[in-house]
């Protein structure tokens, strides 16, 4: 039997190196098809920590965008109600300048049932619902904030002496006087939440009451139904103010949600110049491995292929 000059040990190496030559193929092959340097923290050495920083800032303003996301729904909610309880203001002081021009009303109108009917359009855009909670009664978002039934809206507000009436808005109101408020990013927290006891609806429903109360045959029709004009006068100017706020507000989470995009636009791009391996870095490194390795199986075969005669021939 003819032997080998060489040994366990060259052989091991050899192989050893080509093994090492492959992974590192198959590593840069990686690195090119995903334009990654690496698929762990680990194969990114130093930049790991930051990398982490990096994506655990991406996932809060990712928590803050979903968040406000609901917060903006709730808001323009809101607003669509306040919109629609300035339309009513003005359907029902439509009724009550009739009264006041004429003493009556046309015939076919019903003064009872259209303040019924406008009664119930109120509490149906105060008690408006999103998500499971009411947008209109404070902290207490379980509960419907406004209830009152028809004998209800039928009793006559509390009269001063001058005919004018007495603010309660305990009458109807169920909710709470606690803010509802949102944490919209780091360190900003936004005051968001209407009350539907807030003086504007307050008046609306308080002159709503006036008018069906009232019957046309008091004596004190006329300065009765003045102050109900005058209720809602009021009631359209602070709905108004109360709806221009909270537009602001909505303005203001707009604007907080374009800062936290473009902050995440940012570091997308930190995470980018962290993470994605240097194309022509990897070509060089790919074609000088691969020379490698095609050395390395030359000298395999050859060395493979020497016995102790053909040693001794050279």
């Amino acid at each position: 039997m003819v032997s080998r000059v060489t040994n366990l040990s060259s052989s091991r190496l050899i192989n050893s190196l080509i093994l090492k030559s492959q992974d590192r193929i198959k590593e840069q092959q990686l690195k090119l098809t995903t334009q990654q340097k690496s698929q762990d923290y680990l194969g990114i050495g130093d930049d790991s920590s930051r990398l982490l920083t990096v994506e655990s800032s991406v996932r809060r303003i990712d928590q803050f965008v979903k968040d406000n996301t609901f917060v903006d729904m709730r808001i323009e909610t809101m607003l669509n109600s306040m919109d629609a309880l300035g339309d009513i203001v003005r359907d029902v002081r439509s009724l009550v300048r009739d009264v006041l021009d004429d003493g009556n009303l046309p015939d076919g109108m019903d003064k009872d049932e259209i303040a019924q009917l406008n009664m119930d359009l109120v509490a149906g855009f105060l008690n408006v619902k999103m998500n499971g909670r009411f947008l209109f009664a404070g902290t207490k978002t379980d509960t419907k904030p406004v209830i009152l039934s028809p004998t209800e809206l039928a009793s006559a507000p509390t009269f001063n002496a001058d005919n004018t009436t007495t603010t309660e808005p305990s009458f109807y109101y169920k909710g709470d006087d606690n803010q509802v408020k949102a944490r919209i990013d780091e360190g900003v927290t936004l005051e968001y939440g209407v009350k539907a006891n807030d003086e504007g609806f307050e008046k609306l429903i308080r002159a709503i009451r006036l008018v069906k109360s009232t019957n046309l045959t008091d004596a004190n029709v006329i300065a009765k139904f003045q102050h109900a004009l005058d209720l809602l006068n009021q009631a359209e100017d602070k709905i108004a103010a109360t709806e221009l706020k909270t537009g602001i507000r909505f303005q203001q989470l707009d604007t907080t949600n374009k800062n936290l995009n473009d902050t995440k636009s940012i570091l997308a791009g930190v995470v980018d110049e962290i993470e994605r391996a240097d194309t022509f870095e990897a070509v060089a490194v790919l074609n000088q491995v691969q020379s490698q390795l095609e050395a390395s199986y030359t000298t395999a075969v050859r060395v493979s292929s020497l016995s102790l005669t053909k040693f001794l021939q050279r």
